[in-house]
């Protein structure tokens, strides 16, 4: 069976990711609460929220590393079933090859050296048995090659990922997603634990990925300064619902009160940009 009769293929000017009324709960805590959020192919969005407010649940949500509730929502992307009233759609791996998740922990093999790490982008695309012997096409590896050295670490390409720093780990998990061929990159607060000039880095390549590659970009962070510096749009979550849908630029004094409470400068990386 072909992979578009699976009904696996992209389907043509359908949105990068649609979501609807997609809750996810955690015993008696509801995480989101009946969410609607539809994202064009070519925007680079940021979510922001206290913590808690379930920013990571629905970017998992969207990726299939978290079910939504029994007979909640539908998820999409690029017009096809991800989730439907809380049960995974077949053939989820063919479905994810588009999307490159980006985790705050780096999500790498912390043995295996970084041009490893960076050919593991290719899993969805070769045969099983390939990627159990760790046997990669030529095409592969000059692609890995070429990723590290687009974002920068192509210098680190043999030494083990355990040894670097978090900065050129998370260059890495990109370089990974541009091996994967994504069309939409999720990244999870992708510089949470990072210093402010690797920060700065990690969140350039992620604008020049959506500005140079037109791929999709969902972007969890905690730092209001830098959401309103490289998105164009935000979508604010509390209590796991959207409050805020909007252009970056009109986002104001009071609806960032309205999201995270009278202290809201505690959002911003420096005092200065909350003023």
């Amino acid at each position: 069976m072909s992979e578009n009769s699976k009904g696996t293929a992209p389907v043509a000017d359908a949105p990068a990711l649609s979501v609807r009324k997609t809750s996810v709960s955690f015993g008696k805590f509801k995480a989101l609460d009946a969410v609607d959020l539809q994202v064009i192919p070519g925007e680079m969005v940021a979510l922001i929220g206290a913590s808690g407010s379930g920013k990571s649940t629905l970017l998992r949500a969207v990726d299939g590393l978290q079910v939504a509730d029994a007979g909640s929502g539908r998820i999409e992307i690029f017009g096809r079933k991800l989730q439907r009233n809380g049960r995974l759609a077949k053939g989820l791996r063919y479905r994810r090859r588009d999307v490159g998740f980006i985790f705050q922990s780096f999500n790498l093999v912390g043995r295996l050296s970084l041009f490893n790490n960076v050919l593991i982008g290719c899993l969805g695309r070769i045969r099983t048995w390939r990627g159990i012997f760790g046997i990669f096409p030529p095409e592969d590896k000059v692609s890995a090659m070429a990723a590290l050295e687009r974002v920068g670490v192509a210098e680190f390409a043999g030494r083990r990922t355990s040894n670097l720093s978090g900065g050129q780990m998370q260059r890495a998990a990109i370089a990974r997603a541009l091996v994967q061929r994504a069309r939409m990159v999720l990244a999870d607060e992708p510089i949470a634990s990072l210093d402010p000039v690797s920060a700065r880095k990690v969140m350039e390549l992620l604008q020049e990925l959506n500005e140079r590659d037109g791929l999709t970009v969902v972007v969890s962070l905690h730092q209001v300064d830098y959401a309103m510096r490289y998105c164009q749009r935000v979508v604010a979550l509390k209590e796991g619902k959207i409050i805020y849908d909007g252009p970056a630029k009109d986002l104001n004094r009071e609806t960032l009160i309205k999201i995270y409470g009278e202290e809201y400068e505690d959002a911003f990386w420096s005092a200065e940009a909350a003023e």
